[in-house]
């Protein structure tokens, strides 16, 4: 069996201690990469690092909705020399949060279509982050739908799937899928096309049962993989094996 965890912060500071354990004891529980984005230019930085130290290791650049506010045009510019290192595998993560604050709309719409027309020129796929903003976000994909785009960490309603399956985009499901009151993942486990599927923990955020409460890790998208097999009546080798090559094919590993 291979597994991939297709996001995960393991740039975080809550791996300060352990990180490279972490990386070096990924083999031990089949999983043969991790994909880390990043959610500002420094964490950029930290994440093209570790990629060009580890094979398994594989980075992205980006500036997550929520760090907007403190990005000047310097930093859009360092952000396209980044991106155009040899590692880096995605623009992620990227999109619009109006959980946390909704008073910079425009700001964050400004900063996010930067990116997507950056993924574009570089021809790189790109990992949108969507919170409180799925109509927005919607209305803004309908002009990239050239890309290759994934929902990470999905967690709204089956039209809201449908909607992104008819875009031609890929989701992303992360550890609240094994939570009892996780219905719209539970919702997606069952009904995204096997072949648009991909696994994540959004480490160290989101951890799974029966770890939940504990600091997540990039070797709990086993627990991930688990329960969604459990959802789709499938074996977990195979499950294994089909998101495996989805995340393979769609970062060009």
């Amino acid at each position: 069996m291979r597994l991939i965890d297709c996001h995960c912060h393991l740039t975080d500071e809550a791996f300060d201690d352990d990180r490279l354990f972490i990386i070096n004891d990924l083999s031990n529980f089949a999983i043969k990469g991790i994909i880390n984005p990043a959610t500002n230019i420094e964490d950029s930085k930290k994440t093209i690092a570790l990629g060009e130290k580890f094979d398994n290791f594989y980075p992205m650049v980006g500036i997550h909705p929520e760090e907007v506010d403190q990005i000047k045009d310097k930093d859009l510019e360092e952000l396209e020399i980044l991106a155009k290192n040899d590692k880096v595998v995605a623009i992620g993560e990227i999109g619009l949060d109006y959980y946390w604050k909704d008073d910079n709309k425009d700001r964050q719409k400004e900063i996010f279509i930067h990116q997507l027309r950056l993924a574009r020129k570089l021809d790189l796929p790109a990992v949108t982050h969507v919170r409180d903003s799925k109509d927005d976000v919607i209305e803004i994909l309908k002009d990239y739908t050239d890309l290759k785009i994934q929902i990470h960490c999905f967690s709204d309603d089956l039209k809201t799937l449908n909607t992104y399956m008819d875009m031609g985009f890929y989701i992303s499901i992360g550890g609240v899928v094994t939570f009892a009151n996780g219905t719209n993942e539970h919702v997606a486990a069952r009904n995204v096309p096997i072949e648009r599927l991909m696994l994540e923990t959004d480490s160290p955020y989101l951890t799974p049962e029966p770890y939940r409460g504990l600091r997540n890790d990039p070797r709990r998208v086993v627990e991930v993989a688990r329960k969604i097999a459990e959802l789709r009546d499938m074996k977990m080798d195979k499950l294994a094996k089909r998101t495996y090559k989805n995340t393979v094919e769609f970062f060009n590993l």
